[in-house]
């Protein structure tokens, strides 16, 4: 079963001491692929982008990429649809750069550096025809990441060990190759 799943966010903020809006825009990009290995048991191969910029008086761009093996566990043998409890292990890369004016003077901080990510989705996926399915999920997502810190603020370069803790809703499709080539 191969597929491609789908996240984004969009957030505006009226700041009303400030007389100003902040804005913030995500978007989420997942492809997967992997096999039933034993009745109600699937694994599989990931790959996770995600991107998002926000704006006001703070402007941020910040990405994140996972790279990982996944399995996931099918409650119901159900052929039209099942509940499901996924955990996907991997590689995460993370870079986040914030810039702001202060003085009449741009500064920028840059967060940058590679780690290990941890996903936990519970969601549901839903046979729409014999090669179709409609997956929805809710995930949890952990990074425990060694970066780099650059900022102009207080002029300093560190290495630094964060961790980074997020929830997003996701939905997409999938195809059952097996079905549709066989």
């Amino acid at each position: 079963m191969t597929g491609l799943n789908g996240s984004f966010s969009s957030n505006t903020v009226e700041i009303g001491s400030a007389n100003g809006l902040a804005s913030t825009n995500q978007y989420g990009l997942e492809i997967s692929t992997g096999w039933f290995f034993r009745e109600r048991w699937f694994i599989g191969a990931n790959v996770n982008a995600n991107r998002g910029s926000g704006g006001g008086f703070i402007e941020r761009d910040f990405e994140s990429f996972l790279i990982g093996a996944s399995v996931s566990y099918y409650f119901l043998k159900d052929h039209f649809g099942s509940l499901y409890l996924r955990a996907l292990p991997g590689y995460v890369r993370l870079r986040d750069e914030t810039r702001f004016e202060q003085a009449n003077t741009l500064l920028t901080e840059t967060v940058e550096g590679p780690g290990f990510g941890l996903i936990f989705r519970l969601g549901y996926s839903y046979v729409i025809n014999d090669i179709i399915v409609l997956d929805v999920g809710l995930d949890n997502g952990f990074a425990w990441l060694d970066v780099e810190v650059e900022s102009d603020v207080d002029n300093l370069e560190i290495e630094q060990s964060i961790f980074n803790n997020s929830t997003t809703f996701s939905f997409g499709f999938k195809v059952i190759l097996d079905e549709f080539f066989f």
